[in-house]
């Protein structure tokens, strides 16, 4: 099976756990994965936010995360975020995107998975 490059558009946090598992399983097949986070689901890159993500969803957020970034998936948040107020404050390893580097990205991708 050839790679595949493939971008994950999550707005909801709930959905956050199952796409980084989901993500890091295609990741580890050699496929080309990214993360682009948008609406309530930027909430999990925020560090004051995740927190209270990781006891709301009884996992390991932090640590699927860091294993998300270890294995080379960008991890981007939305820098129009209408939903946080004061902006975010970025998990080390997140960095800021807007809707042309989405676009971008989902142009070039052989699959665009939305949650």
């Amino acid at each position: 099976m050839a790679n595949k490059r493939l971008i994950y558009f999550v707005s909801l946090s709930s959905n956050v756990p199952f796409v980084l598992k989901e993500a890091l399983q295609m990741a580890n097949q050699q496929n080309e994965v990214a993360i682009f986070f948008d609406l309530d689901g930027a909430r999990v890159l925020d560090q004051r936010y995740l927190k209270k993500m990781e006891r709301t969803h009884s996992t390991e957020l932090p640590a699927l995360l860091h294993s998300a970034l270890n294995a080379g998936i960008p991890l981007y948040g939305c820098q129009m975020n209408v939903l946080m107020a004061d902006g975010l404050e970025l998990v080390d390893g997140a960095e800021l995107a807007g809707v042309v580097t989405f676009l971008e990205l989902a142009y070039k991708a052989d699959a665009v998975l939305s949650y």
